[in-house]
C-alpha cells in the first residue's frame, strides 16, 4: 500500500514537509521554494505507484534470490548447467512475469524458478 508521503516524495523528491497521518489536509508544507502538489496530483501518483508495486516486489525478491546464489558464481568455482539456468531465469523474471497482488497484498501470478 502506497501512502501519501511516498507519493509526495515521488512527485517532489527535494521537498520538505511533515505528514503525521495519511491525511492530505494535515500535511504541513515546509518548503516555500517548491509548490505543494494538489490533492488530485497526489491521488494520481498513489494510483501510479500502486500499479508499479507488484513488479517492484518481484524485483526485490528476485534480487534476494540472486544474491543468495552469488557464491555459485565465484571465480574459483564452476557452476552446473542447472545453476546457470536458475540464475538466468531469475534475471529474466521481470520480463516473463505478470505479477499481481491479492487482497492481502501478497504476490500472485508469478512462477518462481527452482534449482
Amino acid at each position: 500500500m502506497v501512502d501519501i508521503t511516498s507519493a509526495i516524495l515521488s512527485l517532489e523528491p527535494k521537498s520538505s514537509f511533515v505528514c503525521k497521518s495519511n491525511d492530505y489536509n494535515k500535511i504541513q508544507w515546509l518548503d516555500s521554494s517548491i509548490e505543494k502538489p494538489t490533492y488530485e496530483e497526489v491521488l494520481s501518483e498513489i494510483e501510479r505507484l500502486e500499479k508499479l508495486e507488484p513488479m517492484k516486489m518481484v524485483r526485490e525478491k528476485r534480487d534476494e534470490l540472486i544474491a543468495a546464489t552469488d557464491w555459485m558464481a565465484v571465480s574459483d568455482r564452476v557452476m552446473t548447467q542447472a545453476q546457470i539456468e536458475y540464475r538466468q531465469a531469475l534475471r529474466d523474471l521481470p520480463e516473463t512475469a505478470d505479477p499481481q497482488l491479492d487482497e492481502n497484498g501478497q504476490l500472485t501470478n508469478v512462477t518462481w524458478p527452482s534449482l
